[in-house]
């Protein structure tokens, strides 16, 4: 349902690299306030969706079979080594 790329966002920034303006296509804009739209109707409603709900089921089934890591600052690199696994 959510399909989008912040590769296709151009983001503007100040003086002090904060973040002022983005910008975006139009399609990318309806697209949000599509979503927006969808949310403010049915707040729950897209965590409830097929998509999410197999999502779920998919990380639960992970934890169950025990393919899970526990991630500290010092092994950070063997979880990012992991996840490419």
């Amino acid at each position: 349902m959510l399909d989008i790329q912040l590769s296709k966002a151009k983001i503007f920034y100040d003086q002090d690299q904060q973040a002022q303006e983005v910008l975006i296509s139009y399609d990318t804009f309806r697209y949000l306030e599509r979503l927006l739209a969808q949310l403010r109707e049915h707040p729950q409603g897209y965590f409830w969706s097929e998509e999410w709900q197999t999502r779920i089921r998919e990380g639960e089934a992970d934890i169950q079979a025990g393919r899970t890591l526990q991630v500290t600052g010092e092994n950070i690199e063997h979880a990012l080594e992991w996840l490419d696994e």
